[in-house]
């Protein structure tokens, strides 16, 4: 893992600091926006252009690792940057298209302007929020409903997302500014240090999307694999992030790491580089059940690190003093958010339950 260099750590840790000493409320609002800008200052947060999708998945990896060893809530918060832009960057789209264009457009703009991307829909909660609706109007398109969770809700300059088209079954992705009387943040969701990753609800009344600014999507299919694609692309960053925090925590709490931590991490340094072959083999007409299965499992093997390492960590507040047993329950606390982080652990495993079945059923028929 790469160290943090010296300026950097005292950067996370006044940032940190000033965030913890800030009440809720517009006050630690901009006490966020001028430490995220400060710290985005900082780090490399746009790959450069035309690289293959490994290099640039290794080129963003490790701004998250450094991030995410000291502080893995504003690690989160740089990769929901990091990882829509990579996987828009990277999505193959046939050369001759209004949509290619539209991205070179986009992301001409997001790097010139040194903006700030988001990405909002995912599947916590199993998907319980209402879908947002989109109007078509003569500008281009307007946009109304409420995402539950979104990171970087204060400091995001665009947001990528879809929706559904109300007058027919097609969908549209959308690129909005996210500023503006028509969107609305709410509170934080998360209080303590995940504060730092600037969580909230986000609704949209009557926003207008102009046109170069979204894509109608045709059917279920296309947009299913541009989301599972997307979703390839969260689930390797989040391997990043936490092996590089349970790396830390391992070495500062003096944790033993035994076998089956090492058969893990084994098994993951193969799956990671078989991941990082089939994101550069991906076409457009390709298949991504081999590329969704491998990082999704890799997601999930992290999560059962960090589940042993939040038992360990537990275990360690009963025989130590009170201020190193309240930093060992924020540190055990921050480990806890990768089972509901898309795809959920629960999710994962019953697809591997319902494998696990069919191979069984194949073997003893």
């Amino acid at each position: 893992m790469q160290a943090i260099r010296s300026g950097e750590d005292d950067l996370l840790r006044v940032f940190a600091q000033r965030m913890s000493g800030a009440s809720d409320g517009p006050a630690a609002r901009d006490a966020y926006r001028d430490g995220f800008r400060r710290l985005h200052s900082r780090l490399v947060m746009y790959p450069p252009a035309g690289q293959s999708p490994s290099a640039t998945f290794e080129s963003a990896a490790r701004t998250v690792r450094k991030l995410a060893a000291s502080c893995l809530p504003l690690a989160m918060a740089s990769a929901m940057h990091l990882y829509p832009l990579c996987a828009l960057q990277c999505l193959p789209i046939p050369l001759l298209s209004a949509a290619r264009f539209q991205r070179a457009m986009l992301l001409r703009t997001i790097r010139s302007r040194s903006l700030i991307l988001a990405n909002a829909g995912s599947d916590r909660a199993d998907g319980a929020h209402a879908p947002l609706t989109a109007t078509r109007v003569r500008q281009g398109i307007r946009v109304d409903g409420t995402f539950d969770y979104m990171s970087l809700a204060s400091v995001a300059d665009i947001v990528l997302f879809r929706a559904q088209l109300a007058d027919g079954r097609d969908s549209v992705l959308c690129a909005a500014d996210l500023r503006g009387e028509s969107v609305r943040i709410g509170s934080w969701k998360f209080t303590g240090s995940m504060r730092l990753s600037d969580t909230a609800a986000v609704t949209f009344t009557r926003h207008l999307v102009p046109r170069e600014r979204f894509v109608v999507v045709p059917g279920s299919a296309e947009l299913r694999c541009i989301s599972d694609y997307q979703r390839c692309w969260f689930h390797l960053f989040l391997v990043e992030m936490y092996l590089a925090r349970l790396d830390r925590l391992h070495r500062i709490w003096d944790l033993e790491c035994c076998e089956a931590h090492l058969v893990s991490l084994n098994e993951l340094s193969r799956l990671r580089e078989y991941a990082l072959r089939l994101l550069d083999e991906f076409s457009s007409r390709a298949d991504l059940g081999s590329l969704t299965s491998t990082t999704a499992a890799m997601k999930l093997r992290v999560s059962m690190l960090a589940q042993s390492t939040m038992a360990a960590l537990h275990c360690l507040e009963e025989v130590t003093d009170a201020g190193n047993a309240r930093q060992l329950r924020t540190d055990a606390s921050e480990l806890s958010y990768i089972k509901s982080q898309p795809t959920a652990d629960k999710q994962i495993l019953r697809e591997l339950r319902g494998l696990a079945a069919f191979f069984l059923h194949g073997v003893n028929g």
